[in-house]
């Protein structure tokens, strides 16, 4: 299954209508993992 990391400027209604479209989609926020305000690089060495 693939996994996603939506950054914190991703339209949060994609998001809303990716998990209304496929519950079971496994998508993460970057907000919700306290890395908002945090530059590139250590989101994709969190992501990895």
């Amino acid at each position: 299954m693939l996994k996603f990391l939506a950054d914190e400027n991703f339209d949060n209604t994609i998001v809303r209508g990716l998990f209304r479209l496929s519950p079971e989609i496994d998508i993460v926020r970057v907000q919700d993992l306290g890395l908002s305000g945090k530059d590139d690089p250590t989101i994709l060495d969190w992501a990895a």
